[in-house]
């Protein structure tokens, strides 16, 4: 054989082993922890003997129930206020001690006209959330009759889309691309892929709602390049127009010109009107909005245990949309362990529980800083945040209809890089059977959580925090069917032992990694 084969084959033997060693670390040794935390037993559990106190899923459904029926729970709205008075009395009837509600000024942005019209055509819109906002309050609008000027598509927005095109004083139209989140890779670097029916393949991913990857830069180009408004077209998206983006102000600065959405059926109209028309195409877009300054409030009830330390409950009962799974379905399931643990007496446990509802996920974690300023930087004792958010039906896209597919959507769980945090969730998500889990590294997505548990998570509080990302969380279509039912008692069950053994965990293992 010759020498240069020789070479050859030891390389490609070399590649072999490397590539056997990476699938050994990355796949065979998760699969031997897998299959010894499936030998665990619900009869074994910390709360087994305690399950006759847990609310029945009826009862926290029907909690979900009442929240999402109040509509979009805003701060400074009455169903915002609805909500926090909802929570307060649930507290109150559980038997929680010195209930709170720590209170924050907040902005709240309100749209109550809107409208567009290309070439004459009046087209299917919805407002943009936090747009037409120079950061005062007050009402403000566009012209009597609409802003009517020419309209002009840049394509995905990007820098060299812009260079080309003057948009000085028009309408801009965008293409907004939501960027995948690649759900099946995900089993190479988490610390647990819970996927006992493999549903979840390698080549899993789906549309990612928190992470519209061309917008909001693609809006700013406009505002910065003189555009006088903006249209964005739901490109990949389920077909509806009626996405309620999260306040982007934090990346580029007042959000100062009007804008619309547009379904991807209703964007690519507006597209081939405007590639026939050229620059004799216009367009009027109409939009008034309020903006005001509202009290916000965050809802704290306490339990006290054997010891002054705290284990801290919690999730966010505001919302931009009837807000359902986001996040009526997190409360409720908050509200759960709550009258859980209010019937299990003190001197059973071992740690004061301290269960907190905030309102302003959606304005500025204001009652988060609020609450923080008020309850962990004057000596309360929090030793973890366990937060649960997003209890969530899967669907799919068929035919322009969104569909169930039968799954509960993805639970990602972000969990600090603490070894004993991390062996207490792996254990107990498997017990309780709650399929289709992954717990990542808390870095994995950058210096900042997608989860309410952020502002916790960045002054160093440890944090076992649970959410999925249905490609409807921001939409008006997050009604109660979207409500994954039947996961709804098996979550509060393993939240509830999870949260027990923290109370049980020595003190010292908070901090080891």
């Amino acid at each position: 054989m010759q020498k240069k084969h020789k070479i050859l084959i030891l390389v490609l033997l070399t590649v072999f082993v490397f590539i056997g060693s990476v699938c050994g670390v990355f796949l065979v040794k998760p699969a031997m922890e897998l299959k010894k935390l499936k030998e665990l037993k619900l009869k074994d559990s910390s709360t087994a003997e305690y399950l006759g106190k847990m609310p029945e899923t009826d009862e926290i459904y029907s909690w979900i129930k009442d929240l999402t029926d109040m509509g979009a729970r805003k701060p400074g709205t009455e169903a915002g206020k609805k909500a926090q008075e909802y929570m307060v009395e649930k507290f109150t009837s559980f038997g929680l001690d010195n209930i709170d509600v720590v209170k924050s000024d907040a902005t709240l942005w309100t749209c109550d006209e809107w409208g567009l019209t290309v070439s004459g055509a009046e087209i299917p819109s919805y407002y943009m959330t936090h747009t037409l906002n120079d950061g005062a309050f007050g009402k403000f609008s566009t012209p009597d009759g609409g802003l009517k000027t020419e309209i002009v598509y840049v394509g995905e927005g990007s820098e060299s889309d812009f260079k080309n095109v003057d948009v000085q004083g028009k309408i801009v139209v965008s293409d907004v691309v939501f960027s995948d989140i690649p759900v099946g890779l995900a089993k190479f670097v988490s610390y647990l892929y819970y996927d006992p029916e493999n549903t979840l393949p390698l080549t899993s991913s789906r549309a990612n709602p928190y992470s519209p990857n061309t917008y909001p830069y693609n809006y700013y180009r406009a505002m910065e390049n003189g555009a006088a408004g903006f249209v964005g077209i739901l490109s990949n998206y389920i077909d509806s127009n009626e996405f309620n983006n999260e306040d982007y102000s934090y990346l580029g600065g007042k959000m100062k010109i009007p804008a619309l959405w547009v379904s991807r059926t209703e964007g690519a109209n507006i597209i081939e009107v405007i590639k026939t028309a050229g620059d004799a195409a216009e367009a009027s877009l109409k939009m008034s909005v309020q903006i005001e300054e509202v009290k916000a409030g965050a809802v704290v009830g306490y339990l006290p245990g054997k010891s002054e330390d705290i284990i801290m409950i919690q999730s966010h009962y505001d919302s931009s949309t009837t807000g359902a799974v986001e996040d009526a379905s997190g409360s409720s399931v908050v509200l759960a362990l709550a009258k859980f643990y209010a019937q299990i007496p003190k001197e059973e446990r071992d740690r004061s529980l301290l269960f907190v509802a905030m309102d302003t996920h959606f304005a500025d974690y204001v009652s988060h800083d609020a609450f923080i300023e008020k309850y962990l930087t004057k000596g309360h004792k929090i030793l973890a945040d366990v937060c649960i958010e997003h209890i969530a039906n899967e669907v799919k896209e068929v035919d322009g209809e969104v569909v169930f597919t039968g799954e509960i959507e993805p639970r990602i769980i972000f969990a600090s890089e603490i070894d004993a945090l991390l062996d207490i969730t792996k254990e107990e998500i498997v017990r309780h059977g709650l399929q289709r889990t992954i717990i990542l590294p808390t870095d994995m997505l950058g210096d900042e959580l997608p989860t309410d548990a952020d502002p916790y998570f960045q002054i160093g509080v440890p944090i076992i925090s649970l959410v999925s990302a249905p490609i409807y969380l921001y939409d008006n279509i997050d009604t109660i069917d979207k409500v994954s039912k039947e996961e709804l008692r098996p979550t509060t069950e393993a939240f509830a032992d999870i949260v027990w053994r923290l109370t049980q965990l020595p003190k010292e293992d908070f901090s080891k990694n």
